[in-house]
């Protein structure tokens, strides 16, 4: 195929160059490490940017006829590459946009720099001439300016963000925030073990670490320093003495300057990654996140006057989970927030005089920290969550898309001085256990049964007990795969190169429906237990996810989004309208054995278990001990329900719906992982998978140069 003049030519787009000759990209001159097929799919998009280039295309140029590959497993694997290489995203993408059902377009501004014409030199003839003078001075000043080009080329590969870390010691780390120079770092640790957190504060660049609270039982969180460096504001979770604190930033006696409503239960929940604190650069003024009453199940931001201690009330979330991570501009005139509404998250700024809120950007991570850039002009926020393409992105004010750090990929909390950037990086590990069971007693100890380096999560048992589906990220990111009743034997199932999961057998165990963000927002999907084409059954803008099926093989149950809130709906498995079945909330459903009863959560912030008749009816609560965030921790069985019980150490559990009682079954070895789907039951109730959080941990990062 004849390549276009713009392609021989060489083309660029943002900070990267594409040489054709030399068959290499480059961005802001340095080479990027790119594979020859990934970089084919590039230049063949640059071509025609804009337009689609159908996979079957793509099939043609990648793989001649009469070569024998997994070519969908091979353009998807090829795809992501080259994503990686220019630092994009399929959820935010910047240049390569995923067509559902086509193939993919390129949507950055391409350049094409004008060619110049060749002309052999001629030897130059040193003639005294007044135009020969001119072509020396002219030839000056070019020297000149490659020497002023170079140097700067020189400095500008010297000020390349430099990424190394900051605090490595074991244990969890939260909240990293740099001083008002840079040179301090203060961050909340757990010690190395352990529930309960304090404060430290330490040279950046060097190892040891100065404690600055010494509660033994309390959560100490979220420190923030005073413009001028002096003191630190806090978050403290305490029975009796929960609410804001100042202490000096080398230590000394604290003071609480605001009591609060938080509560220790939802440390893990909402404030580990969602900052509850902010000092206005001014000096003036703390901005905080807290419920209005005990009784206000939504969270909003609030202004404390540290000058008279009064506190106004700054946003008003409707029928939302609330508002959290206030940050103020530079210039103390607007605040920055987040706004957590029914698996929606936001990024909203609202001006400190009043006024209403603008929204910047709407997804489903993104509560995990932001930050302004020291002019004012930027937001840098986290893309973070279970089965998400983590990351650090960066905004405008004045909105548009947003643009891919090129470090920080799987980064959190972000926090900005200067030209220092650091953030939170978590490390965990999510695996599966296996008990065997007789009679509601445990038959042999727990045994970690699928684990790798990587998340491994969601098992289900297929209805003969033969196989186990679940979900995994082994190949990058969350996919479906499959493995033999004995751990033995994976496949990948699915190779949608996105986040695809909860896996759900059919009666008849032929087929498996599964959630995936392919498309871009979450849908449902259903394909052969046996591999091939998953073919997609919703195409709403809103959320569906968690599928489930009818007893009978008739309907596919999902929670969807799309009236507002979560609520669970049906369709037929072969496609076509859906229904509505919950009216006041509902997530994650399970027919019981006999087809009677649809159960089902409520949601990601709402504890309990429901139920409903399948064939119309009112709404009863079944158990109220499911807490909230675990959707995926129960199991509909003969007789009663498996599910997690936390009222003290987690727990499995098990609920008689004939005689209501509850048999406490085996305790956990780790702790749960929230969020997560994480129960399943064989058909014989003889063998229980479950997923547990085998080690927790994070690291701090340190990036220099940052512009």
């Amino acid at each position: 195929m004849e390549r276009s003049a713009k392609a021989r030519q060489g083309v660029r787009f943002d900070a990267f160059e594409v040489d054709l000759e030399e068959r290499e990209l480059r961005r802001s001159g340095l080479k990027v490490k790119i594979q020859e097929q990934p970089f084919q799919i590039l230049v063949l998009l640059l071509e025609r940017p804009g337009a689609v280039l159908a996979r079957e295309h793509l099939q043609k140029a990648l793989w001649p006829d009469g070569t024998f590959v997994d070519f969908e497993h091979g353009l998807n694997t090829a795809v992501k590459k080259l994503r990686e290489a220019l630092g994009d995203s399929a959820e935010i993408p910047r240049y390569v946009e995923t067509v559902a059902r086509r193939g993919y377009r390129f949507i950055g501004k391409v350049e094409t720099p004008t060619a110049t014409p060749s002309v052999r030199p001629r030897p130059w003839q040193w003639l005294p001439t007044r135009r020969n003078a001119v072509l020396g001075g002219l030839i000056a000043c070019a020297l000149a300016l490659s020497l002023l080009y170079y140097s700067h080329a020189f400095r500008s590969k010297v000020s390349q963000p430099a990424v190394t870390p900051a605090v490595t010691n074991v244990g969890e780390k939260y909240s990293p925030r740099l001083s008002p120079d840079g040179q301090h770092l203060a961050f909340a640790w757990n010690g190395g073990a352990g529930s309960h957190f304090s404060l430290y504060v330490k040279l950046v660049g060097t190892e040891e670490s100065l404690r600055l609270t010494k509660q033994a039982s309390s959560i100490d969180f979220n420190p923030v320093w005073s413009p001028d460096g002096r003191y630190i504001a806090f978050c403290r979770i305490l029975k009796g003495e929960t609410g804001i604190y100042i202490i000096p930033a080398l230590g000394g006696a604290e003071r609480r300057v605001r009591e609060t409503l938080w509560e220790e239960q939802e440390f893990y929940q909402v404030y580990w990654f969602a900052g509850r604190l902010s000092w206005s650069p001014d000096g003036k003024l703390l901005a905080f996140s807290d419920r209005t009453s005990r009784n206000d199940p939504a969270s909003s931001v609030f202004i404390l006057a540290l000058d008279s201690l009064e506190v106004r009330r700054l946003t008003s979330p409707l029928l939302s989970r609330g508002d959290f991570n206030p940050e103020f501009s530079p210039d103390s005139q607007t605040l920055a927030f987040a706004r957590v509404s029914q698996g929606v998250e936001s990024i909203y700024t609202v001006p400190l005089s009043g006024g209403g809120a603008q929204r910047l950007i709407s997804g489903t991570t993104y509560n995990s920290g932001l930050a302004w850039t020291p002019d004012g002009r930027n937001i840098v926020f986290a893309n973070a969550g279970w089965g998400t393409a983590p990351g650090l992105w960066k905004i405008s004010l004045r909105g548009g898309d947003p643009e891919r750090l090129q470090f920080g990929q799987d980064g959190v909390q972000p926090s900005i001085r200067g030209t220092r950037l650091v953030y939170m990086r978590e490390i965990a590990s999510l695996s599966t256990w296996r008990r065997k069971l007789k009679s509601l007693i445990p038959a042999s100890p727990a045994e970690k049964f699928i684990s790798s380096t990587r998340m491994e999560s969601g098992p289900q048992l297929s209805p003969d007990g033969g196989r186990i589906a679940l979900e995994s990220t082994r190949s990058g990111a969350y996919e479906v795969w499959l493995c033999r009743s004995d751990g033995s034997g994976f496949l990948q199932l699915t190779h949608s190169g996105s986040v695809s999961g909860t896996p759900r057998w059919s009666p008849d165990g032929k087929q498996i429906a599964f959630d995936s963000r392919t498309a871009g927002n979450a849908d449902i999907f259903v394909m052969d237990s046996e591999g091939g084409s998953p073919r997609r059954l919703t195409s709403e803008p809103s959320s569906e996810i968690v599928p489930s099926w009818s007893r009978d093989g008739r309907w596919l149950y999902f929670a969807s989004d799309r009236t507002g809130g979560w609520e669970v709906w049906k369709m037929p498995p072969t496609g076509g309208s859906a229904v509505q079945v919950t009216r006041h909330g509902g997530f994650a459903a399970l027919e019981s054995p006999d087809g009677r009863f649809l159960y089902y959560a409520k949601g990601l912030t709402v504890p309990g278990l429901w139920r409903v008749p399948t064939n119309g009816g009112e709404e009863i609560e079944v158990i109220s001990s499911l807490e909230a965030g675990y959707w995926g921790y129960w199991a509909v069985v003969e007789n009663g329900i498996d599910y997690l019980d936390t009222t003290m150490k987690p727990a499995i559990a098990f609920f008689n719906v004939t005689t209501h009682r509850t048999t406490r079954v085996f305790d956990l070895e780790n702790r749960p992982a929230r969020g997560a789907p994480g129960l399943a039951v064989s058909p014989d109730q003889r063998t229980v998978l479950y997923t547990q959080l085998d080690a927790l941990s994070s690291e701090i990062m340190l990036v220099e140069n940052f512009r």
